[in-house]
């Protein structure tokens, strides 16, 4: 397959790819099915976190990582990771689910259930591995 079929095929649906080539893409699609992930890298369950945007405990709602407030800092080593590391390498990992678990498993184990609970609900936030 040359580079341009394979641009062709990524940035147009409609685009049509020579059957032997569909085969090809299929074959590929399958082999990456049966690789396990690798595990999740130690310096990422290790690492300090800081996390900027709207962060919301109770009624406390501060936009973190501003000269107002400072990010909140999350120590990973604290957390339990196994139920993240379950989900990814099964291959099952979405973005909400390790949302939910990054709170619950590694927030809470290493600051505290906070006053509700913690959310994180404004349009935008980042979260930094140091």
């Amino acid at each position: 397959m040359t580079a341009k079929t394979l641009l062709n095929w990524l940035s147009d649906p409609e685009y049509n790819v020579r059957r032997s080539y569909r085969d090809l893409i299929h074959t590929a699609y399958e082999n990456v099915a049966i690789v396990p992930a690798d595990r999740i890298p130690d310096h990422v369950k290790n690492g300090q976190y800081e996390i900027s945007g709207y962060v919301t405990t109770g009624r406390d709602r501060r936009e973190r990582g501003t000269r107002a407030a400072a990010p909140l800092r999350i120590d990973g080593r604290q957390g339990d990771w196994d139920a993240i590391e379950e989900l990814w390498m099964a291959g099952e990992l979405t973005d909400d689910d390790f949302e939910d678990h990054f709170i619950d498993d590694v927030i809470v184990q290493d600051i505290g259930e906070g006053t509700d609970g913690w959310t994180f609900d404004g349009s935008n936030y980042s979260v930094e591995l140091r």
